[in-house]
């Protein structure tokens, strides 16, 4: 029995009918064996991950290597393929022992902050018959050793302008600030249309090295530690809201 489409798949479908996210989205693509031997031939980095994942549980970094082979890693655990036929048949295994079918995703190139990979978590929320409003954002770097963005891999929670500005983004600030939150927002009201009593709505967005910020996925039930970390007082701003 085929293991289910999960709900990042839908959301991803729905960003990409919109012509501004469009340019912003990885390109990403359902698993399937054939599916993955293209991405692979197209992209040196990609990320494996459950369509109805969440808190980075059973995502996989895969990056070439100038030898023709590749590594894949999932949190700090490292394993080396020398061809592409083996590296296929391990993942295929994974996707079938997953209760949701995963995703390929280009892996983008993130921007570093004090040579730490980081992201950027933002969430909206609306009250009925209410716009959206975005509550709140926060910079989130990676833990040693680690690719995903979050508390489990150790990683370290940091003002989104401070972040921008300490980071190697070539871009200057304010306008990348723009791009998060027309981006973030426009996004919350291409979802919200889809789920009419939706509350909140978490995205993840990332930021390259010249300034592109692309998204990478939505969440209808983000998590709110990393600002419980950083800020308590934006903390209470989205709890009461």
């Amino acid at each position: 029995m085929m293991n289910r489409i999960g709900y990042k798949w839908w959301v991803h479908l729905r960003l990409m009918k919109d012509p501004v996210l469009r340019a912003s989205l990885p390109r990403t693509v359902l698993y399937s064996p054939e599916t993955f031997r293209q991405m692979l031939a197209r992209h040196k980095s990609l990320i494996l991950k459950p369509s109805g994942g969440s808190q980075g549980v059973g995502v996989i970094l895969i990056t070439g290597r100038e030898d023709g082979s590749r590594i894949a890693q999932i949190h700090k655990e490292v394993r080396v393929f020398r061809d592409t036929p083996s590296l296929t048949a391990w993942a295929d295994a994974i996707n079938k022992r997953s209760e949701t079918r995963y995703l390929i995703q280009q892996c983008i190139p993130l921007a570093r902050l004090g040579g730490k990979l980081f992201t950027i978590r933002t969430i909206t929320q609306r009250k009925p018959g209410r716009p959206w409003v975005l509550t709140g954002w926060v910079a989130k770097t990676a833990g040693p050793g680690h690719f995903i963005t979050n508390s489990r891999s150790g990683g370290g929670v940091h003002y989104v302008e401070q972040a921008l500005s300490q980071s190697n983004v070539r871009r200057p600030s304010e306008s990348v600030l723009k791009d998060l939150r027309n981006l973030t927002m426009q996004a919350a009201q291409i979802l919200g249309k889809w789920e009419p009593r939706q509350p909140v709505i978490g995205f993840d967005l990332g930021v390259d090295t010249n300034g592109h910020v692309w998204m990478i996925e939505a969440n209808p039930e983000p998590g709110f530690g990393a600002f419980r970390r950083l800020d308590p007082n934006m903390y209470r701003r989205i709890i009461q809201f």
